[in-house]
């Protein structure tokens, strides 16, 4: 069965990744890339909240690191389990033979694809900031799918990869999510002496 699974995600990235690809959006998707790298996406998300939400900025400083950390050491310890690696490496043999072609864009990344680590990020982010500027709520979660999408755009992530890190990403941020707020109603505990 997973053979089977294995194959028909290849197909779908040679699918995505061979068919899908316009010279205007190849610029646009490493743009968007860009927005599910932790150490881009987490300092654009602070200036936005801090000028957007001041009030709370410590409360949402801390609720954007921890949603963002949980998830990322889940992610790493999930990639060195599987060690999958990334489609340029797993179709090396069939690219050099010509009979198939993968669009990469950016920089050539070459193991552990599985979870794409940007998707992780971009879900988790999502579910965060959700929960500060809830009115963005779809707008955050478009943003997550596009930076999905784009990962395999890119060549640097299967299908599969993706899925896995939105599912991861949504998951834990919504885990320590309610800790967080369990947390908050603790007695004393306050979140503003921090």
């Amino acid at each position: 069965m997973l053979p089977y699974i294995l194959y028909l995600d290849t197909a779908f990235f040679l699918l995505i990744n061979d068919n899908f690809h316009f010279s205007l959006l190849n610029d646009n998707m490493r743009a968007v890339t860009y927005l599910g790298n932790g150490w881009v996406a987490y300092w654009l998300v602070l200036v936005y909240v801090y000028f957007y939400n001041r009030l709370k900025f410590k409360e949402s400083f801390l609720l954007l690191f921890l949603t963002q950390i949980v998830p990322g050491i889940f992610d790493i310890i999930i990639k060195r389990a599987v060690n999958r690696p990334r489609p340029a490496v797993a179709l090396h043999n069939l690219i050099k033979t010509g009979a198939v072609h993968i669009n990469l864009l950016g920089r050539h990344l070459t193991e552990r694809s599985f979870p794409s680590g940007h998707s992780v990020t971009a879900f988790s982010l999502a579910v965060a900031l959700s929960y500060i500027f809830p009115k963005h709520k779809k707008l955050f979660y478009i943003l997550a799918l596009t930076v999905a999408f784009s990962r395999v755009y890119d060549g640097e992530h299967y299908p599969l990869d993706v899925i896995a890190g939105g599912i991861l990403g949504y998951l834990f941020a919504k885990i320590t999510l309610i800790v967080y707020k369990k947390m908050r109603g603790f007695g004393d505990f306050n979140f503003e002496k921090i």
